[in-house]
This record gives structure tokens, sequence and C-alpha cells, in this order.
């Protein structure tokens, strides 16, 4: 993927996007907005980000609550469908990588610090053990 990329956390009730610029930096503090609020996510983006930002992403990352098959991708509990195909043109993007926010928060533990874990049952606990993400679904 090219940067700056856009990022998202797209649920059912509200949308978090932020971008990052490169590598070496983090994402900055996201933008939330109310599903309710836009007709569809292409909406929700341009308004909430392009419009109010001078960079302009390349590429997408967007984490989605439902299940991800095919190019026209429904979300459990909003109206919303993703496009990829659609947002290329819409959006001026040049690469999307949509996922469902469960296999985003996956991909993403290994990186949390002991300071964000919980260990469950006794023992001594290992750095390199198993780790599991409960939520909603």
């Amino acid at each position: 993927l090219r940067f700056p990329i856009l990022i998202g956390d797209i649920g059912g009730t509200n949308a978090r996007f932020s971008i990052v610029l490169d590598a070496n930096s983090e994402a900055g503090e996201p933008t939330i907005v109310q599903t309710a609020n836009y007709n569809t996510i292409d909406e929700a983006i341009q308004a909430a980000v392009l419009d109010r930002s001078s960079v302009r992403p390349n590429s997408a990352v967007l984490a989605v609550a439902g299940p991800v098959d095919g190019d026209e991708i429904e979300l459990t509990n909003c109206p919303w469908v993703v496009k990829p195909r659609q947002m290329f043109a819409n959006l001026g993007l040049s690469d999307i990588v949509v996922l469902n926010d469960f296999e985003a928060q996956a991909l993403a533990v290994v990186a949390l610090g002991e300071e964000h874990m919980e260990k469950i049952g006794g023992g001594t606990p290992e750095p390199n053990a198993g780790r599991v993400v409960l939520g909603p679904g």
C-alpha cells in the first residue's frame, strides 16, 4: 500500500477515520462520525476526512463490522454497503483493503504492550503465549 493511508473502523453506530502519513508515523486522532448521519461510507469519508484535510490518501484499510465477501460488503448493523471498486473512482484511492473488524483486532493484538493485556488463569505470564480477542458479534 502507498502512503498516506486512510484507516477506518466502521461499526454499526460509529465510524472512526484517521490518516497514517508514512511508515514512521502513528495514526492521528480519529475523526468519529455517526453512521446514521451519512447515506454511504464514501459520503462519510469525503465529509469527515477529505474535505477537512489537505492530505490526500493513496490507499485505505477499512475494518468493518460484518462479513467481508465480494465487491459489495454489507455491514451487520448499518445500512452502508462498502463497494471498494466504486471507492477507487469516488475517493481517488489506488489501493483498498477491507477486512472484518475482529480480523483487524486479531492482527493487531500482537502489537499490544503488557499494560493492555489481562492474563486469564493461574501461572506465570508468558510473553509469547496465545492471545484472545473477545467482543460482541
